[in-house]
């Protein structure tokens, strides 16, 4: 019985993840990379003012700025506890 027990428990404590600073990082992550893989090529086709190296830039500064945000917001996030 108390074999069961520990299994159980070691199987609960390695399967759930505690906290949700690494589950906020990955939405981080592909958040960034989809910006980089969809955004770029359409700014890079389409302008309003035919200045594609200006927007190019902005957007890469912009999605660097959010993703630094996010880094910081998901490490806030360490001790707070996932339900799941």
């Amino acid at each position: 019985m108390i074999r069961i027990f520990l299994i159980l428990v070691l199987f609960l404590i390695h399967c759930s993840e505690f906290s949700r600073e690494g589950q906020i990082r990955e939405e981080c992550e592909k958040t960034r990379n989809n910006s980089y893989i969809f955004m770029l090529p359409i700014l890079e086709r389409h302008t309003t003012n035919g200045n594609t190296e200006l927007n190019s830039t902005v957007w890469i500064t912009n999605t660097e700025l959010s993703y630094k945000k996010c880094i910081s917001e998901s490490e806030k996030n360490r001790y707070n506890l996932r339900s799941n």
